[in-house]
């Protein structure tokens, strides 16, 4: 990024990502991209400073909450459900 000016759209486009990127669910091509735009941009890397202390407060603090049973059967139901509709 250093090569070529930011755009809001680069921005956009990192901030879309920002929580699969906090949840390291992002192949390590897309994880470099972030890295590098926050490396460059200091408004999306304050943005991720924040997310980043949110989640890891609520992970401190629900961290070992479990779902109840109804609750999870209720969602794989959902899940099921959207799938067949996609399929």
């Amino acid at each position: 990024m250093s090569e070529r000016e930011l755009t809001n759209d680069d921005c956009w486009h990192t901030l879309q990502r920002m929580y699969e990127f906090l949840d390291h669910e992002l192949d390590d091509a897309s994880g470099d991209d972030i890295r590098e735009h926050l490396t460059a941009c200091e408004p999306c890397l304050e943005r991720f400073d924040v997310e980043l202390a949110v989640k890891t407060l609520v992970s401190r603090c629900c961290g070992g909450d479990v779902a109840p049973e109804h609750l999870k059967a209720k969602v794989m139901m959902q899940i099921t459900v959207a799938r067949q509709q996609l399929g």
